[in-house]
């Protein structure tokens, strides 16, 4: 009898422990939406900066409509003319909202509205202030962040929904909202889309690379531009992306890195 419940008390003893260092633990996904946060809140505080409270910042929105149809076009137009009259009113709003979704990600009681109100945001800045990334006007490209960053922030907070599906334990932070299969279908269309992006024709030629490190650094403090520049100058130097990616892949037989349909010499 005694020797029993000596047992049992060691095996609470031991399960207390275990569910001790379990709370203990951090939460992978929270640590996950507390940077997402972390993001919403850098882009808060570079859309508090002077130069976005003139006019230039409406001029640069309306850039993101150069080359993309006209559906997509006429609402960038029709927005950042509604910035370039009210840049300090609208900017300051715009800040503002993307001060409080960070500071709604990060307090637990309202995460999960937050990331809802994130995702229509994102959306929202990834066509009206982003162009959709460039990708139907033919201008993006790995390097500048395509499909573009607002569009990561939406999926980053639809992988990061703080709710678990029932069934088997999740094998990975991403898959417990959504699912493993959903989860990897969707990280496996976005390396399938940037991988495209890298192909594209523009993204492909000499100097391609080089050109737009060096048109990165405009508007960048000093530090930043000098440190594009220096890059642009070594992707210049070494050809990249045709002689340092390409031309390796193409000393075989094969085509350039074993893909199908592409030309085996040296572009």
């Amino acid at each position: 009898m005694i020797a029993h419940a000596l047992r049992d008390a060691g095996q609470r003893r031991t399960a207390d422990s275990q569910a001790g260092q379990a709370g203990s633990r951090p939460d992978r996904r929270r640590v996950l939406q507390l940077a997402l946060a972390g993001i919403w809140l850098l882009d808060a505080a570079l859309q508090y900066q002077p130069v976005m409270f003139t006019r230039a910042f409406g001029q640069t929105l309306a850039a993101s409509a150069m080359g993309n149809p006209a559906l997509v076009a006429d609402p960038i137009g029709w927005n950042a003319s509604l910035v370039q009259q009210h840049a300090a009113l609208l900017n300051a709003v715009f800040a503002t909202t993307q001060l409080v979704l960070a500071a709604g990600i990060a307090w637990r009681r309202t995460t999960r509205i937050a990331l809802a109100a994130s995702i229509a945001w994102a959306l929202g800045v990834w066509w009206l202030g982003e162009g959709l990334g460039g990708m139907l006007a033919g201008t993006a490209s790995p390097v500048t962040g395509a499909p573009g960053a607002a569009f990561l922030y939406a999926l980053l907070a639809v992988l990061l929904w703080p709710a678990d599906r029932a069934g088997e334990p999740a094998p990975f932070t991403a898959a417990r909202a959504v699912g493993a299969r959903t989860a990897r279908t969707l990280w496996a269309a976005l390396w399938l889309v940037l991988a495209s992006v890298a192909l594209w024709p523009q993204n492909r030629a000499p100097q391609a690379m080089a050109i737009l490190f060096l048109g990165a650094g405009n508007g960048e403090p000093g530090w930043l531009a000098g440190l594009d520049r220096h890059v642009a100058v070594l992707a210049a130097s070494e050809g990249w992306p045709s002689r340092s990616c390409w031309q390796p892949c193409s000393r075989s037989s094969a085509s350039p890195c074993g893909c199908p349909g592409l030309p085996s010499g040296p572009l």
